[in-house]
């Protein structure tokens, strides 16, 4: 059986995103038509360029479905009254597309005007949890430990 991972992702893009950038990363989310020349990872690597974050389906591996969506944020402009673009995706990737889906997310988070906690990756095989944490050099991905001090709350 393959290993899964549940990737989610959320985070504001410049609102001096390019045009070609826009273009591509509404062709990533199955909102365009493909760019003349992807650059969002080194598809030949890979084989072939795809959608990898077009949603809209129940997800393959775990509970819920895989979605994705793009919008102005034009309630919190920027203090120069930019608007920035507002993403969040949530997509089931299989074990060997993994590789390929994370470049798109470094290309994507170089595109970001988020600082520090920008989504999560779990994998099905183990269950581990890890933050994607987005910085000025890049992003890490962080483990999650249990906490020491758990909270419980009943449900009436």
């Amino acid at each position: 059986m393959s290993d899964y991972y549940d990737l989610y992702l959320a985070v504001d893009l410049s609102p001096d995103l390019s045009e070609p950038a826009l273009q591509e990363v509404r062709w990533l989310l199955g909102q365009a038509e493909m760019p003349s020349a992807p650059s969002s990872a080194d598809w030949k690597t890979w084989g072939y360029p795809w959608q990898v974050f077009a949603g809209g389906s129940a997800s393959h591996a775990f509970d819920g479905a895989d979605v994705s969506l793009l919008v102005p944020a034009v309630d919190r402009p920027g203090g120069d009254g930019g608007v920035p673009w507002a993403l969040t995706v949530r997509t089931c990737v299989h074990e060997d597309e993994f590789g390929v889906v994370m470049e798109v997310v470094d290309w994507l988070l170089r595109h970001a005007s988020t600082r520090g906690w920008a989504g999560f990756v779990r994998d099905t095989a183990s269950e581990d949890i890890q933050h994607i944490v987005r910085h000025d050099g890049g992003f890490d991905l962080v483990d999650v430990r249990s906490a020491e001090k758990r909270f419980q709350i009943a449900w009436a």
